[in-house]
């Protein structure tokens, strides 16, 4: 199972990076939660449901002319949680800043009965990590 649950991660990149929103949501479980509340951005919170999470990415990549996450390290948790730490390449719209996220930041992802049920957000791998029982 863990191989599937890989393979739907990398879906939802590929789907992220084209910026489909319908591929994304149908990846994704309907009660599904994206916890975004240890972000350091204007963004911070957690959004539930298909609407939410629309919302959020609307906003989010109305922000970005540019923005690219590629998966750098995946890892798969004792209990079948996905352990992403990405590379992000991002250039702001209007102010043309252009930026890469901090490498150490990681995402842990909740798959259930092949859609994804939780996405949360975490600065440092080692927090990722440890949340999903795997002591850096």
């Amino acid at each position: 199972m863990s191989e599937e649950n890989v393979e739907i991660v990398r879906r939802v990149y590929a789907a992220l990076n084209e910026r489909d929103f319908d591929s994304l949501l149908k990846l994704s479980d309907p009660d599904g939660v994206f916890d975004f509340s240890r972000s350091i951005g204007p963004q911070k919170g957690v959004y539930r449901g298909p609407e939410e999470f629309r919302r959020f990415a609307s906003d989010f990549f109305d922000a970005f002319e540019l923005y690219e996450a590629t998966p750098v390290e995946v890892g798969v948790g004792p209990h079948g949680h996905i352990v992403v730490r990405q590379h992000v390449r991002a250039k702001g719209r209007g102010s043309g800043l252009e930026w890469e996220n901090n490498p150490d930041a990681a995402f842990v992802f909740e798959i259930r009965d092949g859609k994804i049920f939780s996405t949360t957000l975490y600065q440092h791998r080692s927090e990722a990590l440890k949340a999903v029982g795997l002591e850096p």
